[in-house]
């Protein structure tokens, strides 16, 4: 039986039970009882009143949900029912911010656009580069106070403005306001304020006398156009800089040189200054009003206030200037603001709406489109949910206490993919200011400040004054110990190392190399610190765990289930008996490895890590998670530093050459080796399929296709592969840029090495052997992939010369070096042999080159061929990789790509098959029609499918007629395969339904519009027993064609989202829906 929530649109009305709502008047409804100055604490005092948890109020007609049960608020949170709804207040501030981030309506193109580009500006490497400019700011407040003496007032809110407008302006965009040195608050502030108050007047306002308040209005458009004044004009500075505002990484930079990673597209002039204005406003206000309650609980709880005291003497003890790392020591000062947002959530409420008529709590009707408003203040109070809701209690935010919340009964920062992109920035703001504060200040409230807050679209306390003493010497918690960060990163810190022999199994589980590199990494420093460690497949353990010593597992996640290297363990977990096995004597650590935005990110990781759990293991530290998406690096750098913590050892010289190099004779022995895992096999052909697409169409609309090309490869006698797998391929590096990292190195080229392993964990490298140079650097390392700060770190230890070591300097030091780096090296692509031609004066030998390289990885292609026609013989389809390089400097060209493309009839590579998993391959029942659904390259497996059936249809069998939805950019460029298609299609084999990009009167432009177009012969089809397989691009076509799917169930059958939803998923689940994807 379904829940009342999930019965279908159509409803019968009647059967819902109606909202409560307080008694309003006729015509008016609660329109007049809804004072403007004071409306989120008449929301919060109203909910009092209706113990469901939610109550409705008519505005004048328009009548309104506004809910605070956690249980009804996490409906409102389901995404794939409710989409966030920019309604009154908010969308009154639309004349001002525009489309901004803010203000956007989910469906507007820009919101999306300025997401993509400026995420990056938000993750945790941005925030460390911030962090000076941070505490720049909160120094000059803290000298602001130290001057006015002990006997001044400080009015705090606007102290806390200063502070959070200066940060924002000068870290996000370049701008100083100089706050502290003006006796007067900016007139932006008080263009700002009156923006705000008047979007809240005309709230509570009716129509037709808000058309007769012609005097507001002026002065509504007069601060809007003082504000559009201002920001132009901090565009206007950045544009007439040196550089034109080209290379800065803050977010301005990003606004005006970043593309979006979707559409290519940069943010037009008019978006860019909604940006500023959005970020100026939202990135002060809000945080603003955290610190000056957090400082009024502060005063009004003196325990907790002697506990953020100590906390900053241990931490900060003196005059200890603060660290970027101190900050996460600051445990006290987090939970003092996360219980202050929890009772005065400083932006007190948001709205959303449903996709189609649903219900909540099962009995509460809400239609289409209509506007439901989360009450945050009565949320984080609800009574369900949180014990003494009006206490000030900083325990609720202990780990072991947060971690029992309900998962949607705290949301100061809004919901899902609209949630504030800024959180992370504000916090450190905060956590920073607070600890400067309480560094340097006694403070105190001489007046018992009466708590009265003012509101426009925030919250702050209104009037509240405090006093400020430098602290004395002896007020100071004396520390002798070091703070914990000193204790575990300082590299010359005493002790001993803490193996001691103890066995160390470092598993790893993935598919593409990255897993079994970090695992080998960790094994080679835990090697160094005494364990006896081993690295091996997580498969090892799928018959039994190791009863003693250290288990780290390093596992992905691929398409939802196990890596390639793991599958047999998943199958035991599948069966369940995995989980039966005891290992009492084991302790484990687990790093889950993926990218966030897919679905099943930390999926496989948490199953392993249940099972250890579940064997009575010891867990050693908690699950890491380093996501591809942002900040990968810097967070297998964290989990590894808390690991060896844990575990007593240090990571010494983890970045010294992993190898010794002795060089041989040129004329010794050459060594051909090919890489591990891989066999040679035998280019047969080599054809190209793309047409020359000059005169077709303009290529403003988009550019022609690159080269694409048809391989077909012969397996060795011995190596079978199936319909539908993938050929794993181990290419070369160009000639061109093998030579240039000669040349650079002052090498020979035929010179012969020696490579002797230092520690017993390098597998990539041919070691004990003579290679030739050029081999060396050409078959067994990648020579383009993206430099990190790692590396840089070690080319800047490897030059003498003062110049070069500031160049470098400033992607490692400095307020701006982690946006630097993401915009100079991360964004570009730039690679370490690229600086060492940039920079020739660094000194690096081969073998601190090779110490900086990862091993040559395999690039997975689906074989275009069916097994059962040439079981020998594979086909690819590949598409080459060449533009202007990102870094500005040459061509870059795909190293496996553009390798395959050279290649000529007879050439060999070294290639290894292997099955996706889970398998993508046709149903074995020719009587079943399929789906196929793919653009570009992604046609290469139904090619394989398509010809095994037909193979089927030749020996005398019934075969299905199946479906295409097919896209390219023209008809006479890059229709893949048209000729073959054709001649299926005229068999009765395939039903083809093309999408053209670039034919402007072809009424589908993408194959989810040619999808749309063929729903009646999907749904024939898939009612006839086919399954849907989807292949290609998987950050924009795979989720538009889920997309479609879902309209199509909905259209069918009448469903809203959320069955329509849950029906794909089934499909999935099923393996009646199934994806092969790449980026």
């Amino acid at each position: 039986m379904r829940s009342a929530s999930e019965l279908p649109a159509n409803a019968s009305p009647a059967a819902a039970e109606p909202i409560p709502q307080p008694k309003g008047l006729p015509w008016l409804g609660n329109l007049l009882q809804l004072p403007k100055d004071r409306l989120a604490q008449t929301l919060l005092e109203t909910s009092r009143q209706f113990p469901q948890g939610l109550y409705q109020l008519d505005f004048a007609g328009r009548r309104v949900p506004f809910v605070y049960s956690a249980d009804l608020v996490a409906e409102l949170c389901d995404e794939t029912r409710f989409r966030k709804l920019i309604g009154p207040p908010l969308s009154f501030l639309r004349a001002g911010a525009g489309d901004g981030l803010f203000t956007a309506h989910q469906d507007e193109p820009n919101w999306g656009k300025a997401h993509r580009i400026l995420l990056p500006a938000f993750s945790q490497r941005a925030m460390k580069g911030y962090f000076d400019v941070m505490l720049d700011v909160a120094n000059a407040l803290a000298d602001k106070w130290a001057r006015q003496g002990p006997d001044a007032d400080i009015p705090v809110a606007d102290d806390m403005t200063r502070l959070t407008l200066d940060t924002i302006s000068l870290a996000g965009f370049g701008y100083r306001f100089d706050s502290f040195n003006t006796p007067e608050l900016h007139p932006f502030l008080a263009a700002m304020v009156g923006v705000l108050s008047e979007a809240m007047g005309k709230l509570t306002r009716l129509p037709l006398k808000d058309r007769f308040m012609r005097e507001h209005h002026r002065r509504f458009e007069h601060d809007v156009a003082a504000m559009h004044q201002l920001v132009d004009e901090v565009i206007r500075a950045r544009r007439q800089a040196k550089d034109g505002g080209i290379g800065a990484s803050d977010l301005l930079g990003l606004m005006l040189n970043a593309r979006d990673p979707l559409s290519d597209q940069p943010l037009d002039d008019t978006n860019i200054r909604f940006q500023v204005i959005t970020f100026l406003i939202a990135g002060h206000e809000t945080t603003s009003g955290l610190l000056t309650f957090a400082l009024y609980m502060l005063l009004r709880h003196p325990a907790v206030l002697a506990q953020a005291y100590a906390e900053v003497d241990r931490v900060l003890p003196g005059d200890t200037v603060p660290q970027y790392a101190h900050l996460a020591q600051l445990d006290v000062i987090e939970r003092v603001l996360k219980e202050t947002l929890r009772l005065w959530p400083t932006a007190p409420s948001f709205g959303v709406a449903p996709y189609e008529d649903t219900r909540i709590g099962g009995r509460y009707a809400i239609r289409k489109d209509q506007r439901v408003v989360t009450v945050l203040l009565a949320l984080h109070r609800d009574p369900a949910v949180w014990d003494r809701p009006e206490a000030f209690d900083i325990d609720r935010f202990l780990p072991e206490n947060e971690a029992k919340l309900h998962p949607h009964a705290y949301k100061p920062f809004g919901n899902g993919e609209r949630a504030c992109i800024g959180r992370q920035f504000a916090l450190t703001e905060a956590k920073l200011a607070l600890a400067v504060i309480l560094q340097r200040f006694a403070l105190s409230d001489p007046y018992d400040y009466g708590f009265h807050i003012k509101e426009t679209l925030t919250l702050k306390p209104d009037g509240f004054r405090l006093r400020a003493r430098l602290r004395h010497a002896r007020e100071r918690l004396s520390v002798a110990t070091p703070s914990r960060t000193e204790a575990v990163t300082q590299d010359d810190a005493e002790g001993a190392l803490a193996g001691g022999g103890e066995p160390m199994h470092v598993l790893y589980g993935g598919s593409l190399g990255t897993c079994q590199d970090i695992a080998e990494q960790l094994a080679a420093t835990a090697s160094r610190a005494g364990f006896d460690a081993k690295v091996a497949p997580l498969d090892t353990i799928a018959d039994a765990l190791p009863q003693r010593g250290t288990l780290v597992v390093v596992a992905a996640t691929y398409n939802g289930r196990a890596p390639d290297s793991a599958r047999t363990l998943e199958a035991r977990l599948d069966a369940a008996d995995a989980l039966t096995r005891q290992a009492t004597g084991l302790r484990y650590a687990v790093l889950g490895c993926g990218n966030s935005q897919w679905p099943a990110f930390q999926a496989f990781p948490k199953r392993v890590e249940a099972m250890l759990a579940a064997a009575g293991a010891h867990a050693i530290v908690p699950r890491g998670e380093a996501d591809g998406n942002a900040g990968f690096d810097a967070a297998v750098d964290a989990w590894t530093r808390s690991l060896w913590s844990a575990l007593g050892a240090r990571q010494t010289h983890a970045d010294g050459p992993s190898v010794r190099v002795d060089y041989v004779a040129p004329d010794a022995l050459r060594a051909a080796m090919l890489p591990p895992a891989a066999r040679a096999m035998t280019v047969l052909a080599n054809e190209e399929l793309v047409s020359d697409a000059t005169g077709l169409w303009d290529f403003t609309r988009e550019a022609p296709r690159g080269p694409t090309r048809h391989l077909t490869v012969q397996l060795p006698d011995d190596v079978t592969y199936a319909t539908g797998d993938h050929l794993a391929v181990y290419p070369r590096n160009a000639d061109d840029r093998v030579d240039a990292a000669i040349a650079r190195l002052a090498l020979e080229a035929d010179a012969l090495v020696t490579l002797t392993a230092r520690h017993a964990h390098v597998r990539h490298l041919p070691l004990n052997q003579p290679v030739s140079v050029r081999q060396l650097l050409r078959d067994f390392v990648e020579l383009q992939d993206t430099a990190t700060v790692r590396d840089i770190t070690a080319l800047h230890a490897a030059t003498r010369c003062p110049f070069t070591r500031g160049q470098l300097a400033v992607w490692l030091e400095g307020d701006d070096a982690a946006e630097r780096f993401d915009q100079d090296i991360q964004a570009p692509h730039v690679s370490v042999l690229d600086l060492l031609i940039r920079l020739p004066a660094i000194e690096l030998t081969l073998e601190a080159f090779l110490a900086r390289l990862g091993p040559m990885r395999p690039r997975f292609y689906s074989i275009a061929s069916s097994a059962r026609v040439s079981p020998g013989v594979a086909a690819l389809t590949v598409g080459t990789v060449s533009g202007p390089a990102w870094s500005g400097v040459g061509t870059y060209r795909g190293t496996a790509s553009n390798y395959l493309m050279t290649l000529r009839a007879g050439a060999e590579i070294a290639a290894a098959v292997r099955t996706p998993n889970p398998p993508f391959a046709p149903d074995v029942d020719a009587h079943k029609p399929m789906v196929l659904i793919g653009a570009g390259t992604g046609i290469a497996p139904f090619r394989g499918f398509l010809e095994e059936r037909a193979a089927q249809q030749a020996a005398g069998e019934a075969v299905a007629t199946s479906l295409l939805c097919f896209g390219c950019r023209h008809p006479e460029h890059d229709f893949l395969y048209r000729d073959t298609l054709r001649a299926w299609e005229d068999a009765g084999l395939v039903r083809v339904f093309p999408a053209y990009s670039c034919v402007a009167e072809h009424p589908h432009r993408f194959v989810q519009h040619a999808l749309w177009d063929a729903r009646e012969a999907v749904w024939a089809a898939f009612d006839a027993g086919a399954t849907l397989y989807v292949c290609g691009d998987g950050r924009a076509m795979a989720p538009a064609v889920r997309d479609t799917l879902i309209r199509m169930h909905q259209a069918r059958y009448g469903s809203d989202l959320a069955t329509a939803s849950g029906w794909l998923t089934a499909q999935m689940q099923s393996g009646r829906y199934r994806q092969d994807v790449f980026n």
